[in-house]
């Protein structure tokens, strides 16, 4: 293991910002890749996040371009999934050899692979999330017993740059679980993130109202039963097994937890933000849900 790793954060949005952010306090060397107008408030004002109420800065690099010769440890895209193969595309020329993919994937890693070569990919997801308010970051970790940042190699395998990267978090002090069938676990993500946002959407609000609406809670658990009922029957097993609670829980006792959790600052911060934010992407993963469901 090595001291001091290089890293570079492809998309500089809630997430990679938020990476960026904790992997440069722990004296990685982070750069951030970024475009448009998010590169130029980075080169204005540098990377600022709220801490406990105090404005600060985080010690990172910027670029707006990446060349085969720039190789670095790892490089961690932080993009949605209609943005990841357009991403990799870019980065398939590079000469780094670990690329992180933080961005949902109900299709499997066959593609991704083809566009940047086999044994690069470690796909992975976030346990954070957050805003971006007048230039200014303001984010929340997602507990380890929610569902922390989550990682594994694409055939399950320990590696040794699995335990590398979980080195790497540990010393960034951000919550992770590697997993070993990472495929299943990001369409498990799905079943249960499609279904809490329709609860969002159906009451119009933001999740304080949604909470107080028992027909878009009631939505939203009673979708989140259908949906990993289906992952079941076609054979892909639910991951992590706590989220088998949406099968088994009676709906009235679910209906009232999932109330009690949207009436929460962790839901504003870290559930409802990204679903009104990234509402097509929502959209897009529940119709490839869906498809995936009808092969029952």
């Amino acid at each position: 293991m090595k001291d001091r790793y290089s890293i570079l954060i492809y998309g500089a949005g809630v997430i990679g910002s938020i990476y960026a952010i904790k992997l440069s306090e722990a004296g990685f060397d982070v750069t951030v890749y970024a475009r448009s107008t998010r590169l130029a408030d980075l080169r204005a004002n540098g990377l600022l996040y709220n801490d406990k109420g105090a404005i600060r800065k985080a010690s990172i690099k910027v670029s707006e371009r990446l060349s085969a010769n720039e190789i670095y440890d790892y490089i961690i895209v932080a993009v949605r999934h209609e943005q990841v193969e357009t991403a990799l595309a870019e980065l398939a020329g590079n000469g780094s050899v670990n690329i992180v993919t933080m961005a949902n994937n109900p299709d499997g890693y066959s593609k991704w692979e083809s566009i940047v070569g086999a044994n690069r990919l470690l796909p992975a997801f976030p346990g954070a999330g957050g805003r971006i308010e007048n230039g200014v970051l303001h984010y929340q970790l997602t507990p380890k017993i929610v569902q922390p940042t989550t990682f594994g190699e694409i055939n399950g395998e320990k590696t040794t740059r699995l335990k590398e990267l979980a080195v790497i978090f540990k010393a960034s002090r951000i919550p992770y679980s590697i997993s070993d069938n990472m495929d299943a676990w990001q369409k498990s993500h799905i079943a249960l993130v499609v279904s809490l946002a329709s609860g969002f959407y159906f009451d119009g609000g933001d999740n304080y109202s949604t909470a107080k609406n028992k027909e878009a809670v009631h939505m939203s658990s009673s979708l989140a039963r259908k949906n990993f009922n289906s992952l079941k029957r076609i054979g892909i097993p639910i991951t992590p097994r706590k989220l088998n609670i949406f099968r088994v829980c009676p709906l009235w006792l679910m209906d009232y937890l999932l109330s009690l959790i949207f009436n929460t600052r962790f839901a504003e911060t870290v559930m409802a933000s990204h679903a009104i934010i990234a509402k097509d992407e929502m959209h897009k993963l529940r119709k490839k849900l869906d498809e995936l469901i009808r092969q029952e």
